[in-house]
């Protein structure tokens, strides 16, 4: 998995992901905007539609998620963990209960990089 295929599997499995990196792009247009960028935001609108989502929607989002965590291609995972995932984190803690009901469904590597870096925030 790459960034790209990443990327194309969260907007067929989430609503609201396609906008949001149609949005991104746009900001940036000509450039490309940078991954971690790119990533934040869609962790962000992850959290952000969490409750809404339903069950199995967040659960094939974070099976998605631990999949690049595991994945041999760099970009990918410093991306996910540094901008998905971080991004997706500082969104939950700061809405009431969300964190607790997420981080159950986060797979081992999400959640460890996850709780690292709430020690840090």
């Amino acid at each position: 998995m790459d960034c790209e295929s990443f990327v194309s599997s969260l907007v067929l499995a989430v609503d609201g992901v396609q906008s949001v990196y149609q949005e991104v792009l746009g900001e940036w247009q000509p450039e490309e905007p940078p991954v971690t960028t790119l990533f934040a935001a869609i962790g962000d609108r992850i959290a952000k539609g969490f409750v809404c989502n339903g069950v199995d929607v967040n659960r094939r989002t974070f099976s998605l998620v631990e999949q690049a965590m595991e994945s041999s291609d760099q970009e990918l995972v410093t991306a996910v963990a540094t901008g998905l995932i971080e991004a997706l984190v500082t969104r939950a803690v700061r809405s009431d209960g969300l964190w607790r009901q997420m981080a159950p469904l986060l797979g081992p590597r999400s959640l460890d990089h996850a709780e690292a870096w709430l020690a840090q925030i």
